[in-house]
């Protein structure tokens, strides 16, 4: 019982307080620089009221994460790698959100520059993996007992699934409280799967992400005092791909994170439809919580169904871990 203290429960109890003690604190600070969120002119009306909503509020949940992962790093060599991905597809995130929100580019930084980012961050991933750890980016299939291995093409799987992943995340931070809820049904679902394979590195990563989360939540649950802007949404996906590779288990994130799967897809589909049709669309608008949202559903009933539907696809995934 006392290990099991140390590595979830401590980590959970001491994210959350420091994300909710420092809370006020940041959010105070992003308004001073005048880091405010900017709805669009064709957006749904009722989002244009949370124009002027302080942004790059993501320092809230990440800040207890990096100390509790600095905290546990010396002991669990599952750590480092974790923070690798967070930390950097974060400071991606973060760049794009100074440029718009506070230098006034509207566009952030290019897509290209995005790419180089992310490429780099996972060139890193991999090299301390391979050389610092006994860690491979072998492939575990859920229901099955076989792990795929695909030897030098394990990298470029990794930094697809890496990219998608961050673009899941990033499109489902559009509505208070959606992608900090769905995500810390994710991290509790790791938390879970890291017992089961006594991979205590991930365990601790997995329950201060939670902890980290849950205390932001204060902030953030509608009507949101602060948004996490690309800089959390992005380190959300890191994080999620980087604990996920830690227990070869990045094909569960189509389960577990199916709904960043969803966002993803909608918008992808939306895309190529109206291109193809010539003005025609498949969803009243994408990504998916704002098809719902012009359905009539309110932002809390987003929240609450897209997060119920977590919680039943990560106990399906509970189901396919061998």
């Amino acid at each position: 019982m006392s290990d099991y203290i140390l590595r979830t429960l401590i980590p959970v109890l001491v994210s959350f307080c420091i994300a909710v003690l420092i809370g006020p604190k940041v959010i105070e600070l992003l308004k001073k620089l005048k880091a405010r969120g900017t709805e669009r002119e064709e957006g749904l009306e009722s989002h244009k009221a949370k124009t002027g909503t302080p942004i790059m509020g993501g320092f809230i949940f990440l800040i207890p994460f990096t100390i509790i992962g600095i905290f546990y790093s010396m002991s669990h060599k599952e750590v480092i790698p974790v923070l690798i991905m967070t930390i950097g597809f974060g400071i991606i995130g973060f760049l794009d959100d100074y440029i718009k929100v506070v230098r006034k580019h509207n566009e952030g930084l290019l897509p290209w520059q995005k790419l180089l980012g992310q490429f780099i961050v996972v060139a890193i991933f991999v090299a301390y993996v391979l050389n610092f750890t006994d860690m491979r980016l072998a492939l575990d299939i859920p229901f099955t007992d076989i792990t795929l291995d695909f030897g030098l093409w394990n990298i470029p799987i990794l930094f697809f699934i890496a990219l998608g992943t961050g673009n899941g995340t990033n499109l489902t931070d559009g509505v208070d409280g959606l992608c900090a809820s769905v995500t810390a049904v994710v991290a509790g679902f790791f938390i879970i799967a890291a017992m089961h394979y006594n991979a205590t590195g991930a365990e601790v990563m997995s329950a201060a992400m939670l902890g980290s989360l849950l205390g932001y939540l204060v902030y953030n649950v509608y009507p949101g005092k602060v948004m996490m802007g690309d800089f959390g949404s992005l380190a959300i996906g890191g994080f999620v791909t980087s604990i996920a590779y830690v227990m070869n288990m990045p094909i569960f994130i189509v389960i577990v994170g199916f709904i960043y799967f969803a966002e993803a897809v909608s918008v992808i589909m939306q895309v190529t439809y109206f291109k193809a049709t010539h003005g025609k669309r498949i969803f009243r608008m994408a990504p998916l919580h704002h098809h719902y949202e012009k359905g009539g559903w309110s932002e809390t009933k987003v929240v609450n169904v897209f997060t119920t539907v977590t919680i039943i696809m990560s106990l399906i995934a509970y189901a396919g871990l061998k």
